[in-house]
C-alpha cells in the first residue's frame, strides 16, 4: 500500500509579503488611513480603565471615542485605553481626532506589517512592538502592538489574544504597587508583558527541538526533516522580531523625554535585559536547529550506509555459492572419466549443499570476528 504523503503546513501569514507591498501606492499622501487587507471583522473594541493611587477609579468596556476620555484638569490618576482587535481607518480617525495623535503613527498602527519603532510626535511617545504568538494550526504569527503614551494616559492597540493583559488587569484591580506610579509604569508593564511572552514560546521550540533530536537519533524520518524547517522558519520569524524590539526597547531607557520618569528608566532596563536574553535563547535555538539539519543528514547517510553494508555482506556471501553452483552445474559428459567423481555420489547433493552451508557459516563467522556485521 502506497504511503500517503501528508499535506505541507500554509505559511503564516507573515511569511506572506506580496499583500503588504500590493498595498503601497507611490505618490499617496504620508498619514493617509486605509483599512488593512485583512478583514477588519467590525473593527476593534475599545475599553477603558481608570486608577489613580489608591486603586481603581472606573472600568468600562465598549466604549465610544469621546473628549470625555481625556484626562480632566486637576486628575492625578491614569487612563489606559485598549483597542482589542483590528481597527479600522474610521475608528484609529476618530481616536486620534480626540487624543492629537499624529497621523504617520496612525498610518503605522494600521499596517499589519509595522516594524517594531519608537517615535515622539508632539509631546506623545509612539512605540511599536511585535507580538510572536502560536496559531491555531500550530504555526507562529507576529502581530503589531501599538501603544501611545501621553499626559496621564496609555493607549495600547493589539489583536492578539485578549488576556494577554489580562495580568496588568489583575494587579490595577488589586491596588498593586503599579497604581502609585504614572503612565509611563504603565507603558514599561504592558511593554514587559509582550518581552515575557516570548519566554513560553521559546520553551516550547526548545523542548521540541529536543524531541526532534531524540527522534532523529531513533529513526530519521521524513517529518523530522520538515518539523526541522518549521523550527527554523519560526526562529527566522522571531528573530526578525526581536532584533529591533530590542534596540526600541534600548531606546526608550536613553529617551530624554520628560514623559518617562528616572523610575520608570531603570524598570525599562531591566526589560531591556529580559529582551537580550530573548535574542540570546532565539540565536541559541536557531544553532540548534541548524545542528539538528546536520544531524538528520548524518543520520540518513548512515543508516544508508547500514543499508549498503548489509547488501554487500548478502552478495559476498552468495558468491561463493554462485561459485560452487556455477561448478557442479556445468553440463559435461557424466560418462567420461574425466569428469567430476562428485556427479557419482549417493549423497553429492547433500555434500553440495553442506559445502555451501559451512562457507555461509563460515563468512559470517569471519565478518563477526572483524566487526563488520
Amino acid at each position: 500500500m502506497k504511503r500517503k504523503r501528508p499535506a505541507p503546513r500554509p505559511p503564516t501569514p507573515r511569511y506572506r509579503h506580496g499583500h503588504y507591498l500590493g498595498r503601497l501606492r507611490p505618490g499617496a499622501t504620508p498619514g493617509s488611513l486605509r483599512d488593512a487587507e485583512t478583514p477588519a471583522r467590525g473593527g476593534a473594541s475599545l475599553s477603558l480603565l481608570r486608577y489613580d493611587a489608591h486603586g481603581m477609579v472606573q472600568e468600562q468596556s465598549a466604549v465610544q471615542p469621546n473628549a470625555q476620555l481625556l484626562p480632566q484638569p486637576g486628575e492625578t490618576g491614569v487612563s489606559w485605553l485598549h483597542l482589542q482587535g483590528r481597527p479600522t481607518a474610521a475608528q484609529m480617525q476618530a481616536l486620534g481626532q480626540v487624543f492629537g495623535l499624529h497621523p504617520l503613527a496612525l498610518e503605522d498602527v494600521l499596517q499589519e506589517e509595522a516594524l517594531p519603532k519608537c517615535e515622539v510626535f508632539d509631546g506623545q511617545l509612539f512605540v511599536v512592538l511585535q507580538l510572536v504568538q502560536r496559531e491555531a494550526d500550530g504555526g507562529c504569527s507576529a502581530e503589531p502592538v501599538a501603544f501611545f503614551l501621553g499626559p496621564g494616559y496609555v493607549i495600547s492597540i493589539g489583536d492578539g489574544p485578549s488576556a494577554l493583559f489580562e495580568p496588568v488587569r489583575q494587579r490595577i484591580r488589586g491596588g498593586a504597587h503599579i497604581c502609585s506610579f504614572g503612565a509611563d509604569h504603565l507603558l514599561y508593564a504592558l511593554i514587559d508583558v509582550v518581552v515575557d511572552s516570548a519566554f513560553g514560546l521559546l520553551q516550547q521550540l526548545g523542548e521540541r527541538l529536543d524531541a526532534l533530536e531524540d527522534e532523529i537519533l531513533e529513526y530519521p524520518g521524513r517529518e523530522s526533516r520538515r518539523q526541522i524547517h518549521y523550527a527554523r522558519r519560526e526562529l527566522v520569524l522571531m528573530r526578525r522580531a526581536w532584533w529591533p524590539q530590542r534596540e526600541v526597547i534600548a531606546t526608550l531607557t536613553r529617551n530624554d523625554e520628560r514623559l518617562l520618569s528616572q523610575a520608570t528608566r531603570v524598570y525599562l532596563r531591566d526589560c531591556h535585559d529580559h529582551a537580550v536574553i530573548v535574542v540570546d535563547l532565539v540565536e541559541s535555538c536557531r544553532e540548534m536547529a541548524s545542528s539538528l539539519l546536520d544531524v538528520y543528514l548524518s543520520a540518513v547517510n548512515q543508516r544508508m550506509n547500514d543499508i549498503m553494508k548489509v547488501l554487500t555482506i548478502i552478495a559476498t556471501i552468495f558468491m561463493p555459492l554462485s561459485f560452487i553452483t556455477g561448478v557442479y552445474g556445468m553440463n559435461f559428459d557424466t560418462d567420461s572419466p574425466w569428469n567430476m567423481p562428485e556427479l557419482h555420489w549417493r549423497f553429492g547433493y547433500w555434500y553440495a549443499l553442506g559445502l555451501m552451508g559451512t562457507v555461509v557459516l563460515v563468512m559470517l563467522a569471519y565478518f563477526k570476528h572483524r566487526r563488520w556485521w
